[in-house]
């Protein structure tokens, strides 16, 4: 089966500088990863979106981004949509532009760039899996 990226998008992005008085002491961020289909059964494309929010010590960084992947050798079935490869490679596959974005958009704005950690996508997965239980 051969699958690839066909293309990515920002769908949201908000950044806002904070003031000296508003700084704060530490930084944190926060990863939201989900997948979708489209409802017609001809099409082999599926995507993986990605909300991400930083807080930096000096700005707040909302992320929308979403990925879309195409089989292109066979059809999409029920079976690849319940598989792994949506939820966990996908998402891994993904991740590394969305991490190089941030990089560059924290760079470019004058800022110190965020290198962001990596992900786990296997250990992500079984998370969000035990907390629908």
């Amino acid at each position: 089966m051969k699958i690839q990226l066909k293309n990515w998008k920002i769908a949201n992005l908000s950044m806002s500088l904070l003031d000296e008085r508003t700084k704060r002491d530490n930084d944190s961020f926060d990863l939201e990863s989900g997948n979708f289909f489209s409802d017609n059964k001809d099409d082999n494309t599926f995507g993986v979106a990605f909300k991400l929010n930083i807080n930096d010590r000096s700005f707040d960084l909302i992320i929308e981004a979403f990925f879309n992947f195409e089989i292109v050798d066979e059809k999409m079935t029920e079976d690849f949509k319940l598989s792994s490869f949506p939820k966990i490679n996908a998402p891994a596959i993904a991740f590394p532009y969305l991490r190089a974005f941030v990089s560059n958009l924290t760079l470019q704005s004058g800022l110190e760039p965020v290198i962001l950690p990596s992900i786990n996508f296997v250990q992500l997965a079984n998370n969000d899996s035990s907390n629908k239980e």
